[in-house]
C-alpha cells in the first residue's frame, strides 16, 4: 500500500482511514480492484462502503478467505 499510493510507511497504521492517509474514492477504488485481482476476492458495493479503515478492509478479506 505504502509503494501503490506513494505513502511513508510511518504513516499507516490499522486505524489509518482512507482520509487520513490522503486518499480519494478514486484511490480506494483502486485499492479494492487490487485486492480483488490479487486475492481472487468478491467485494460488493456495500462491502466497501463499510471499510472505513484499514483494520476494516484486512478484516473483511480475512473473512472471505
Amino acid at each position: 500500500m505504502a509503494t501503490r499510493f506513494r505513502i511513508n510507511e510511518s504513516r499507516i497504521s490499522p486505524d489509518s482511514t482512507f482520509d487520513d492517509l490522503g486518499l480519494d474514492s478514486l484511490s480506494q477504488i483502486e485499492l479494492v480492484m487490487a485486492l480483488k485481482k490479487d486475492m481472487d476476492i468478491h467485494l460488493t458495493d456495500d462491502q466497501i462502503a463499510e471499510m472505513a479503515t484499514l483494520s476494516d478492509v484486512v478484516a473483511k478479506v480475512n473473512s472471505l478467505q
